[in-house]
């Protein structure tokens, strides 16, 4: 069974403090702004897992755009973190552990990345499919916005 936890929202004060538009780029600086979305703990690993998670406007799922320059704070802050990116077609989720990919502005979710099952291995079908459709609804309504 898998548990999620919101890491983010004790960083939410902090972080709004560094969007000013003269806020210090440094290396802690960047650590925080990019710290992973969620923190999972695993009943059958015994381990956590820290995943940022990204949904994204993609016509299709061989072309997700994601930033080059935070993927790289990703890989040098977070490298044993899962990104798992969310898109309005084909398996919706997927899932890839950041240390995995490689810095560049445009993936392929086919073959950058995972079925998000084949990595978190405990999530059952169902709940998939309940939260793969609930995702649509929410990208449906964002588009007519």
């Amino acid at each position: 069974m898998v548990h999620f936890l919101l890491i983010r929202a004790r960083l939410h004060g902090i972080e709004v403090k560094l969007k000013v538009k003269d806020a210090k780029k440094s290396r802690t600086v960047r650590r925080i702004k990019s710290s992973p979305d969620l923190l999972v703990f695993s009943k059958d690993r015994k381990d956590l897992l820290l995943v940022e998670v990204k949904m994204r406007k993609a016509p299709d799922e061989k072309r997700i755009l994601l930033y080059a320059n935070r993927m790289s704070d990703y890989k040098e802050f977070w490298n044993d973190s899962v990104l798992v990116i969310v898109v309005p077609c084909g398996n919706v989720f997927y899932a890839q552990k950041a240390g995995e990919l490689e810095i560049k502005e445009e993936y392929n979710a086919l073959t950058d990345f995972v079925r998000f099952e084949e990595i978190f291995t405990e999530t059952k079908e169902e709940d998939v499919s309940h939260f793969r459709n609930k995702a649509l609804e929410i990208m449906q309504r964002l588009k007519k916005v």
